[in-house]
């Protein structure tokens, strides 16, 4: 797997957005103008059969949206996630990928979705990943093992575990998790 290079001052985290288009641009406004690149963990357009229709449910809208981003903005990278299927990849301009694996200013990334979570936790910790990135779980959540950090975003649209919905912002200065609304749920600075 050939690695993609990111040389962004700082890109954007979204996971589990299930075809919702106004969580998209919640987390775009949380983002900034800055952010020029997207990374995308996985079940972006189908809510699955195990959740409820999320709010804002409109998953053409949103496959537009992404389109629109990744044509006319910036990029936008997506891994494969659980709910994602065939028809998914002919309506998204981004291809989907199974892994992604990233070079970010000397820092070296790698995200997959999150279903098979000791597999990336295992690749991850072989390889002396600087940042996992996964989503799946719907939890946002960023811890340290060895010398990689495990970062979830959470979702955009059905977060689970009591915290609100969520998205990612890496930094020169570390990762922050942050709400759809702007607050920052939490930080971890780079070593």
């Amino acid at each position: 797997m050939s690695a993609i290079a990111i040389d962004d001052e700082k890109f954007g985290v979204v996971s589990d957005t299930h075809g919702s288009y106004p969580a998209w641009l919640a987390a775009l406004a949380v983002f900034g103008s800055g952010v020029k690149t997207i990374l995308h963990a996985g079940d972006v357009l189908y809510h699955g059969p195990r959740n409820a229709i999320p709010g804002g449910y409109t998953p053409a809208d949103l496959a537009e949206g992404i389109n629109d981003y990744h044509r006319n903005t910036g990029r936008v990278i997506i891994c494969q996630g659980n709910c994602d299927a065939a028809v998914d990849a002919m309506v998204l301009d981004p291809k989907i990928e199974h892994s992604v694996a990233l070079v970010w200013r000397g820092k070296k990334i790698l995200m997959m979705h999150g279903d098979n979570f000791p597999l990336l936790r295992t690749m991850a910790l072989k390889n002396n990943v600087d940042l996992a990135i996964s989503g799946h779980t719907h939890i946002a959540s960023i811890t340290r093992e060895e010398n990689t950090i495990f970062l979830n975003p959470g979702s955009t649209t059905i977060p689970k575990g009591g915290e609100p919905e969520s998205a990612a912002v890496v930094t020169t200065e570390g990762i922050k998790i942050l709400t759809l609304d702007g607050k920052e749920l939490y930080f971890e600075k780079w070593q």
